[in-house]
């Protein structure tokens, strides 16, 4: 996979992550802000984790 293909799918799975716990983080209170920058570094720790496992992570 090339670079700009990795960034594409990277950028997808966290949008994934994102609706999947927007409520969550708005339950907590945190910013979507907030949230997206976690979503970003736990992608950044293991960027082929599937979904699933990096829900896990979160």
């Amino acid at each position: 996979m090339s670079e700009p293909e990795a960034d594409l799918d990277r950028e997808a799975t966290a949008n994934r992550l994102m609706q999947r716990l927007s409520g969550f983080a708005q339950g907590i209170g945190m910013s979507g802000t907030d949230a997206r920058q976690i979503i970003g570094r736990v992608i950044a720790s293991d960027p082929s984790a599937g979904d699933g496992e990096l829900m896990k992570r979160w």
